[in-house]
């Protein structure tokens, strides 16, 4: 191949890849089975039906496409970095989420849209400067505990400032119904460098009084296609005596046709500041253009949890696994599922929820 002719497929490429990170960036947003980040809304490992950030943070890096080759005449701009995460409340403090939803996320809240970018190939639809996500569920638990329920509005604006997401949700278990609502800012330092800030307030033992998240991201690779993140977080509970802090540790690849995550919470509970660490590894494949699914595994150890008496230190471990299904059904829609297990020494649950997407270009 001559260089007139590398040149021409650079530039093709890179206008492909701008398109695709800016529909990628929105298009995965609602990830239930969120990454790091719960979600902005959601409880935390002890959620009866968690709900990652609206925007995942496996999409943070796909706002800015792969590092290009120093520009020649006629190459395309250099494109933005990227972002997207979100902060997580939990019993009283969730993983530090997405989000995404937080999420984020989250989350995350996962994109498998990256692969795409990451191979060049042209997106089918237009950039999403703007999308809305209503989403219910309900879960049967265990041992006589009856039922959670989960309904939840979800917003994203892409803006000059950044990306601006919200979430209300409202979720009822063990005799609680609570309200949360949160607002997060992500924004571009660098090619390299974006971070996430969020905040959010609720009511009932369920949620937050108040939570803030803080989490930076650092992108490496040729293609800028490796990313980590650290993130903090502080939420303060309805209960007087109740708060969580915390860190959290994310890592994301692209590769073709695939995105891995994996993460590591470290949660410090009150009273008593018990610590209640958790893993989680999350694999999405395909992308919003047609269908992506997203699989999600994680194990935690949980401290306070929310029980028909209020909230209780428990002190045992949980697993959880999900299977998300993205379908798109029109040009600017997309029909959400997902399948979650929940497994613990207390109780088991199986939760089923279904959303709808509306995309504004």
């Amino acid at each position: 191949m001559n260089t007139a002719t590398s040149n021409a497929d650079i530039r093709i490429s890179a206008r492909h890849r701008t398109l695709r990170a800016k529909t990628a960036l929105t298009a995965l947003g609602l990830s239930f089975g969120a990454v790091a980040y719960s979600s902005h809304a959601a409880t935390g490992i002890d959620a009866a039906i968690p709900s990652s950030g609206f925007q995942h943070p496996r999409l943070l890096s796909l706002y800015a496409a792969p590092a290009e080759p120093a520009p020649t005449a006629g190459n395309a701009p250099a494109i933005a970095p990227a972002t997207l995460g979100t902060g997580s409340p939990a019993a009283v403090a969730a993983p530090v989420t997405p989000a995404p939803l937080a999420v984020a996320l989250d989350q995350n809240p996962g994109a498998g849209a990256s692969a795409d970018i990451l191979a060049g190939k042209e997106s089918e639809l237009g950039p999403e400067r703007g999308a809305l996500e209503l989403v219910g569920g309900d879960g049967n638990m265990t041992h006589g505990y009856g039922h959670a329920r989960l309904v939840a509005l979800r917003g994203m604006m892409v803006t000059s400032a950044g990306v601006v997401q919200g979430e209300l949700t409202q979720q009822s278990r063990f005799g609680y119904t609570g309200n949360y609502g949160n607002v997060s800012l992500t924004h571009d330092f660098s090619e390299d460098y974006y971070s996430t800030v969020a905040v959010g307030t609720g009511n009932s033992p369920l949620f937050p009084s108040w939570r803030v998240d803080t989490t930076g991201y650092r992108k490496f690779g040729s293609e800028r296609q490796y990313v980590a993140g650290i993130g903090a977080y502080y939420a303060k509970g309805n209960e007087s005596a109740r708060s969580d802090h915390g860190l959290l540790f994310t890592g994301i690849g692209y590769f073709t046709e695939l995105v891995i995550e994996g993460g590591i919470r470290l949660n410090w509970a009150n009273p008593g500041t018990i610590l209640g660490p958790s893993q989680y590894i999350a694999a999405t494949f395909g992308n919003d253009d047609h269908r992506a699914i997203i699989v999600r595994y994680e194990h935690a150890k949980e401290t306070y949890k929310v029980l028909p008496g209020g909230p209780e230190l428990v002190n045992f471990k949980s697993n959880t696994a999900s299977i998300q299904w993205r379908q798109r059904i029109t040009r600017d829609s997309l029909l959400l599922a997902m399948l979650e297990y929940y497994q613990s020494p207390l109780y088991d649950r199986l939760s089923l929820t279904l959303g709808w997407r509306w995309s504004f270009r």
